[in-house]
């Protein structure tokens, strides 16, 4: 079978998802093509040519990332029926995330790919506030053997679904308000002249080509901002100014690796005893555990302890 998959990322978490989709895939010998979205990087795939498409990004605000959405509005209508899935990632497993598929599933549908999966992964947040290394160990830790039970279930004809209530829809419509937050912020993100050391990695790495240099050598923004945060995320010196949104910085990427590497950093941040604000996410852990026996997989974290 050959499979393609189409990821947006902005700080990395749903490419490393995808990554893991691409693996597991290529581990029962079927082709993947795995095209990260950036913005006039040629897509040079016929969707006929495949037998599975995958989709993949980060839940903004409830919804699927403007510059993203317009990306897929591109794609030429296949000839034949093709099943698809969503892998989509947010900070956090409330049910108005799920109907943040609903909007770009009503545009593939008429591109003839045809939903037949949807799975939610939890990694941390990127904006807001920053969860804590113990946090980020247990959401990297059951992040693969997720993404290994979900593509045995697309193969094995036994797929994860999502339920798009009535709420989350509404939730969604409302806050796609975001959409023009980009907009509205362009005038008040700047660089901090003092910190900045001209790296150019923010100009250079960004998924929607919205920071550019200008005649004055200064660094700018573009309306098509996807408000990813990956400027602000992967800045060495914290130097983006970030407007509006300036308080909710999250600076600096989790090296996941050095968590799972260090036994002083526990790994069961979310366990029966969480209270306060992350007692919500224990239905999440619990339900993945249930997976996970489901399919004979090892529990990777003592949720118990």
């Amino acid at each position: 079978m050959r499979i393609l998959l189409i990821t947006f990322t902005g700080t990395g978490n749903t490419l490393l998802c995808g990554n893991y989709i691409q693996k597991e895939f290529e581990s029962f010998n079927h082709e993947v093509i795995h095209y990260i979205y950036k913005k006039n990087t040629r897509f040079a795939y016929n969707l006929d040519d495949f037998d599975m498409i995958g989709v993949g990004y980060p839940i903004h605000a409830f919804n699927i990332a403007k510059p993203f959405y317009k990306f897929l509005k591109t794609l030429k209508k296949a000839n034949k029926k093709i099943p698809l899935f969503i892998y989509k990632v947010s900070g956090e497993p409330f049910p108005m995330n799920n109907s943040s598929s609903c909007k770009p599933l009503r545009l593939l549908k008429r591109k003839n790919l045809h939903l037949i999966a949807e799975k939610h992964f939890l990694m941390p947040y990127n904006i807001m506030f920053r969860y804590k290394d113990e946090l980020a160990k247990q959401m990297y830790l059951y992040l693969e053997p997720l993404c290994k039970v979900f593509v045995k279930g697309i193969l094995e004809n036994n797929p994860e679904h999502i339920k798009h209530g009535v709420g989350s829809h509404i939730c969604s419509f409302l806050f796609r308000i975001e959409w023009i937050a980009a907009f509205v912020n362009k005038p008040l993100l700047h660089i901090k002249k003092k910190k900045c050391t001209r790296c150019m990695m923010c100009v250079n790495n960004c998924p929607t080509n919205s920071l550019y240099i200008n005649k004055k050598e200064k660094i700018r923004v573009k309306t098509s901002c996807a408000l990813c945060m990956r400027c602000c995320y992967n800045c060495p010196k914290d130097a983006i100014n970030m407007g509006i949104l300036n308080h909710w910085v999250v600076n600096g990427p989790f090296k996941y690796q050095q968590l799972v590497e260090d036994p002083s950093i526990k790994d069961n941040y979310v366990n029966k005893n969480t209270k306060g604000y992350f007692k919500f996410f224990k239905k999440y852990f619990k339900r993945q555990d249930e997976l996970l026996l489901k399919n004979n997989m090892k529990i990777p974290v003592n949720y118990d302890a």
